[in-house]
């Protein structure tokens, strides 16, 4: 059961970034930085990842790095095994790359929850690939060949019941009572 307690966290972690991003959109920040936006608005102060974000990264740059950063989030939380890899590395790749610090705040801060985020992420000293600010922050997610979504569907995603069966779409989801 402490497996749905940290997925929750993350979920939860998860809303907190994209309120963020929410906020930091709807004020007028200009060219500012995001640290400058949360030291002048008292509901964006309380937020500590833009202060472990890049003091130079500005609001906008914020929304698309943290996007392509948590993308994928809602999907691998679903999973039945956790890529916990894959969790951490896609927010050091997108919001931390060039600021080992920043990440080690970060990751100190999740741990409270969750106890193992980062763990198997290169050190932020190792890690080389960098983001640039002109390059696009879309992660590497191929469309389907054709306009028609149902078609393109995978054979395993067709052989799913559907949610009017009333049967679970993810019977082994972790976090339900009696798995």
């Amino acid at each position: 059961m402490k497996d749905g307690f940290e997925r929750r966290a993350l979920l939860l972690h998860l809303g907190e970034v994209m309120d963020t991003v929410a906020c930091l959109l709807q004020r007028d920040a200009g060219d500012n930085s995001a640290h400058r936006g949360a030291a002048g608005d008292a509901s964006l102060a309380s937020l500590p990842l833009l202060e472990q974000v890049s003091p130079r990264m500005t609001p906008v740059e914020f929304a698309q790095r943290a996007s392509a950063a948590f993308c994928t989030w809602p999907s691998e939380l679903l999973e039945a095994e956790l890529n916990r890899e894959e969790l951490a590395s896609t927010v050091l790749r997108h919001l931390f790359a060039g600021n080992p610090d920043g990440w080690r705040a970060y990751v100190a801060e999740l741990r409270a929850e969750v106890p193992w985020f980062g763990e198997g992420v290169p050190a932020p000293e190792t890690f080389t690939e960098t983001v640039s600010a002109d390059a696009p922050v879309t992660p590497d997610i191929e469309a389907p060949e054709t306009g028609d979504v149902e078609s393109a569907r995978s054979p395993a995603a067709s052989a799913r019941e559907s949610v009017e069966t009333g049967e679970s779409l993810y019977p082994s989801w972790p976090w339900k009572p009696g798995s």
